[in-house]
């Protein structure tokens, strides 16, 4: 799947659960539609704007009943509550979702009260208008003209010529590990206490200071939830950190507010290897890698950092100025408010239980879930696909040294013998190692002959005891960017879903 325009929505908790933008047209889901991730960051939902295309770890909400983007972004707020009860290997499948129910306001005649709806968002809107002119106030950026250096470091990104290496964690961090804190037992305080949440910076609570507990200096450390929730963050005071949460503290030493930010967005750019408890960071975190500016000695660009940092937040602070007469303007005038909260509450206990609504009731809840299609649109072309495995380094070389990959024929386990038929139309081959289906490659296929077990023998076959017959493609490499596989565990989903896959046998992907 190649890079366009279109939104691709993801199991992240950010960026209103855009993780790319695609050229792919087909299978889009509307314009008004509620996106909420069941795997990965389960639970967190957002309000689609724009047409768009869903990973396999979100449902898409389809509404049945007539609302604006001011109701919608009030259910949010019930979903997102309901979603927080699963997680994990509990995820939030769309069957579990359709039979479980929110809380909604009501008006006396016990239907939604829509009114009442749009006048809280409206409030909520207009709360946030006058947080923002503070903010711009107080953000001391009164001119937001870009520096040359400013507008070159820009530029460098743009074109993807910045010049990059890759560090491990272990070479840029001292990393400390959180422990056990009872928070019903800390004292209320001033110090952020960072546990593995993604909401408020990771801050779940304001306590004492806790005797026992390391007081990690910001400018130095990064905070890091590892295990659950992957999120890295920079904090403005100093902080404790709870079980599930890494401290990485810079080998460099100290660090200014613009370089720890470049820090945390290189780190987060991992959130799409952990996306559920199982694939939790704890046990790999010093050998992960980020990549990074480098001079032409190799060594970290700082500089470039900080400037581009800099030019990143007077491109915000600007469009945020452009936008504040915008949303001035749209709260001129206001709903008249026939509702008030004290009202809906005292309604609301009146004599019977709050009124709930099904989750499926104001919604048609649907998830895309065809693998093989999204395998299809990436490449291009309706061609099919050979989906294939080998067994180590070994086997690698061996296919790469004579551009061949083999399958079984006859009558043997695992034999491709019935798939004949596709063969011929078969154009592309993506490999993976057994057990590691993230790790691929991919190959043009240009044609295919019969092999037999003597031949194999006399080309060193790493396998001393190979069948009969084989059928032998011929290969070669094809250079292509395979990330969106497997950012989006595309091929890894797939073979999951093939119960023979488990011991490698090949699986053929038909347009």
């Amino acid at each position: 799947m190649t890079s366009g325009d279109i939104n691709f929505i993801g199991a992240t908790s950010t960026n209103n659960g855009l993780t790319a933008k695609i050229s792919n047209s087909e299978h889009l889901h509307p314009a008004g539609t509620i996106t909420v991730t069941y795997n990965g960051s389960v639970g967190e939902a957002f309000y689609q704007t724009k047409p768009f295309w869903a990973s396999d770890d979100v449902n898409v909400l389809y509404p049945k009943i007539h609302f604006n983007e001011r109701i919608a972004l009030y259910i949010l707020a019930p979903l997102i509550k309901k979603g927080k009860s699963y997680g994990y290997s509990y995820k939030w499948t769309k069957e579990k979702m359709e039979a479980d129910e929110i809380y909604l306001p009501v008006t006396q005649n016990r239907n939604i009260d829509f009114v009442f709806i749009e006048e809280r968002v409206r409030e909520l809107e207009e709360e946030r208008v006058r947080e923002l002119e503070v903010y711009l106030q107080d953000a001391g950026f009164e001119n937001c003209t870009l520096t040359k250096k400013e507008n070159k470091a820009l530029h460098l990104i743009q074109a993807g010529i910045i010049k990059t290496k890759l560090f491990t964690i272990d070479e840029l961090f001292d990393i400390a590990t959180g422990r056990d804190i009872i928070i019903g037992r800390t004292k209320e305080g001033k110090i952020p206490l960072i546990s593995h949440q993604h909401d408020n910076n990771g801050i779940s609570k304001r306590v004492a200071t806790i005797q026992d507990r390391r007081l990690f200096n910001y400018e130095t450390t990064l905070p890091l939830a590892d295990r659950g929730v992957f999120l890295a963050t920079t904090q403005a005071e100093n902080f404790h950190i709870g079980t599930r949460v890494k401290a990485l503290t810079f080998k460099s030493g100290t660090q200014s507010e613009n370089i720890r930010l470049f820090f945390v967005a290189a780190i987060n750019k991992l959130q799409i290897l952990f996306t559920d408890y199982l694939t939790n960071a704890t046990n790999n975190l010093p050998n992960l890698k980020i990549s990074l500016p480098v001079n032409g000695d190799g060594s970290i660009d700082y500089t470039f950092m900080e400037t581009c940092i800099s030019a990143i937040k007077k491109q915000c602070v600007e469009n945020l100025n452009n936008e504040l007469p915008k949303y001035r303007s749209a709260h001129g005038q206001r709903l008249p408010q026939t509702v008030k909260l004290e009202t809906f509450e005292s309604e609301r206990y009146d004599n019977d239980e709050p009124k709930t609504f099904m989750a499926a009731e104001p919604f048609e809840c649907y998830r895309w879930e065809r693998f093989d299609q999204s395998i299809i649109d990436f490449f291009g072309d309706n061609q099919t696909i050979l989906v294939g495995c080998y067994k180590d380094k070994q086997y690698l070389d061996w296919i790469h040294s004579h551009s061949i990959y083999n399958i079984r024929l006859g009558k043997t386990k695992g034999s491709m013998e019935a798939n004949r038929e596709l063969f011929d139309s078969t154009s592309l081959l993506v490999l993976y190692e057994l057990g590691k289906p993230n790790k691929l490659s991919a190959y043009k296929i240009t044609g295919h002959h019969e092999i037999t077990k003597d031949e194999l023998i006399k080309l060193d076959y790493p396998n001393k005891k190979p069948r009969k017959s084989y059928m032998a493609f011929d290969i070669l490499p094809l250079e292509k960017d395979l990330t969106f596989l497997v950012e989006h565990h595309l091929i890894e989903r797939f073979v999951e879903l093939n119960a023979n896959n488990a011991k490698g046998n090949p699986v053929f992907i038909e347009p």
